[in-house]
Order: C-alpha cells, then structure tokens, then sequence
C-alpha cells in the first residue's frame, strides 16, 4: 500500500471531531444528492423516450406504406400493390415484418355514450406480439376463424367512456364516401393499456374483413401495410429503399405502386418526437448544473482540508515528502468522500425508481404529457457511466485546490500545532 493512501484512510478516520467533519458531511451529503437527482432525470428521459416511442411504434408501426392520398392522414384510398412487391420489401434489411391493414374512421355508442373511434383492420398475418403484451383483460378479436366475428379490441379509456366491459355490444357509424351512414354493432373481445390515453381514445382493433366490407372495398383492397423494423432508428435507410424499390416497379410497369408512398413514425409525430428531444436537452443542462454544484462543493472541501491539515503537510515536507505525493493523499481523500456520497446517493434514486416503477405513486396529466403516470427506467450502464465520468470530473477538478499545498513552506507550517 503507498503511503500517501495510508495516510488518507489514517486522516479520515482518525478525523471524527475535527473543525472539517461539518464540511466534509455537508460534501457527502452534496455528492449522494447529487448522484440521485442525476440518476432519476435520466431514469425519467429514458422512461418517457421508452414508453412513448414503445406506444407508438407498437400502435402506428415504424413507417406504412400507403396511397399519396394518405400522406400525413389517418385514412388514404385503397390501394391493392403485387405481392412481388410486398415480398421485395418484406426481404430489405432491417425489416422485421410486413402486414396488411385497412383504417377506417367511425362513431362508437353505447347507451348515451358516444366516442369518435379508428378502427384498424388487421388479418391473421400481421405481427401481433406487441398487441398482446398490452391487452388487459380479454383478447384480441379471432382473425384467423373461418368466419368474421365482428370483434372489437377496446382501449381501457374507450371501454369507461363507453361503460362497456368484455362481452359487451357496441353499435358502430360510418359516414363512408358520399353514401348513407352505416351501422353495425361489434362485440368488445378484449381491452387494452398502453399509458398514451391520448392515443387509446382514438383507436381499436378489429377484423380486416369487417372493416373491410363496411368500406365497401374488394378482397384484395387495403389502406396500406405496416412495416416493423428491428431497429426504428433505421426506418430513414429503409424508406429510402422502399423508395428505391417504387421507382424500379413502376419503370418496369407494376402501375400498382404508382401512387405508393412511404410514411414514418415520425414524419406523422414529428410534435411528439420533438418533445422527446426537447427533455434530452432539459436533462443534459440539469446534470451539468448539478455537477457544478457539486464540484464547487467538493473543491470548497478540499481547501478546507488542506488548510486544516497544514502542520502535517509541513511535518512531511521536512520528513521529505513530496508535493505530488502529498496531493495525491488528499485526491484520495476528496475521491473516498464522494464515493461515501454515491453510494448512498445512488441506493437512494434506484429505491425511488423503483418505487415509481412498481407503484406509479406519481402521476401526470394525460393532457400535457400524453401518459397518466411518470415513467422510469434505469438502463445500468447509464449508471455506471455517470458515477465514473462524475467521480473523474471530480478527481480532475481537485488537481486544482490541492496545487496549494506545492505553496506551504515547512518552516512557517510547523509554527501550528500538530
């Protein structure tokens, strides 16, 4: 062991009582402070860019391929594309999976309620995972049964607006072209949560060929195809080949994709995804302010630790010491204090996350934040990362107050009582 490490853990434990052990608390309370604040931001950045982004991918897909008359729109003409197109695509890179669906807009009644509803059709084809994983009670409508069971999945929100339960009949409007209104009454098969009651207002699940035969469509007819990536951040490349695929169909006269464009996530959400930039940003000036107090704080500390200690830094200046050496106690002496505060500081934001995890004891206003409860998640080497990058910042900064220590001269430091 060297000895100017000894030396740190000797003077920090033999330092109980001392005029510095009031600073020194202050300092570890800061640093754990610090940490846990630093901590829960980025556990609620995370949280929100996950569950949101999760919602909307899940609900919307990573980008549709539909008619031009659909672009930026809920609803676009049918369209009916070659399935040598749908399979050139399907094979791109990154694309996870390719499903039909066919969107139409509509009224929901039942009893006195009313609620303006999407209906999106989906058949025995389109990749449902993420659909069930969010379903609370019941299940979604049967696609795949040989005949259509005019089934509805409902979102909670719908489901108490409507006061309908799983089981229950809802009565269906829709204003379709220039033709009377058209009804129809759909059985609630199952319900869903996804935490975007924004979203979940709007839109249900149903049976493609329910949907659409109220459209009046042909069997081949259809809005457009989802496409699911295995990584969203790729959906600018992908697009940009579906393109590249369009073009090359259509000069090779497949007239079926003339009309196709493609639609991302968040070309149709930019407002959403701008918002989710924006507290990346909030969270990067709260850290940097946090780490300034902290690192004043710390630095406040040191010198009140050099000062402290100026007859022993002169006692081993004339055993012969070093002033590298000498800073170097002390850096270990500022690196053990704030990793006492860390410790606790990070106990403290995993507990409190966690707590919000499990138990949502916060909650938001589904009008301002699109969710009704804060969310949290703690991804482990964000962590990691932060209490390394904050414990060498600190280190760094601390060369700084313990250069004093080169400008105590033995002969004047040895006047103070040891």
């Amino acid at each position: 062991m060297k000895i100017e490490y000894m030396l740190a853990e000797r003077t920090a434990r033999y330092e109980k009582g001392s005029r510095s052990t009031v600073m020194m608390r202050l300092a570890s309370v800061t640093v754990g402070l610090g940490i846990a604040v630093m901590i829960i931001t980025l556990s609620v950045v995370v949280g929100f860019r996950q569950q949101i982004n999760g919602a909307l991918r899940g609900m919307m897909a990573d980008m549709t391929i539909c008619d031009v008359s659909g672009f930026m729109r809920q609803e676009s003409e049918a369209v009916r594309p070659s399935e040598e197109f749908v399979r050139e695509v399907g094979a791109l890179r990154g694309v996870k999976s390719i499903s039909p669906q066919v969107v139409l807009n509509g009224m929901a009644k039942s009893g006195d309620n009313v609620a303006g509803l999407q209906l999106k059709g989906i058949d025995a084809e389109y990749a449902t995972e993420w659909w069930q994983s969010v379903i609370v009670e019941g299940s979604l409508p049967d696609v795949a049964a040989e005949h259509r069971g005019k089934e509805l999945l409902l979102s909670e929100a719908t489901a108490q607006k409507l006061d309908v339960a799983v089981g229950d009949k809802v009565e269906m409007l829709f204003a379709v072209g220039d033709e009377r209104p058209r009804r129809d009454r759909f059985k609630v098969s199952g319900i869903y949560r996804t935490g975007l009651e924004e979203m979940d207002l709007r839109l249900a699940v149903a049976d493609m060929r329910d949907v659409r035969r109220i459209a009046g469509w042909a069997d081949d007819e259809v809005s457009g195809y989802d496409v699911m990536l295995d990584d969203g951040d790729d959906a600018e490349v992908v697009s940009d080949e579906i393109f590249q695929i369009i073009d090359r169909r259509y000069d090779a006269g497949d007239e079926s994709v003339g009309s196709l464009v493609v639609n991302s996530i968040r070309e149709r959400f930019p407002v959403v995804y701008d918002w989710l930039k924006a507290h990346n940003i909030n969270a990067r000036v709260i850290i940097v302010i946090i780490m300034v107090v902290v690192l004043f704080n710390m630095a406040a500390t040191m010198l009140i630790m050099v000062l402290d200690r100026t007859a022993m830094i002169g006692s081993l200046k004339a055993l012969g010491m070093r002033n590298g050496a000498i800073r170097r106690m002390f850096i270990y002496r500022a690196a053990r204090l704030f990793a006492a505060g860390a410790l606790w500081g990070n106990v403290v934001a995993l507990v409190l996350v966690g707590v919000q995890a499990v138990w949502h004891p916060v909650e938001l206003n589904p009008s301002g934040y699109m969710l009704t409860y804060l969310p949290v998640k703690v991804e482990l080497w964000r962590v990691v990362l932060l209490n390394v990058g904050a414990l060498a910042v600190t280190v760094v900064v601390m060369l700084l107050p313990s250069a004093m220590i080169a400008r105590i001269s033995p002969s004047e430091s040895l006047k103070y009582k040891l």
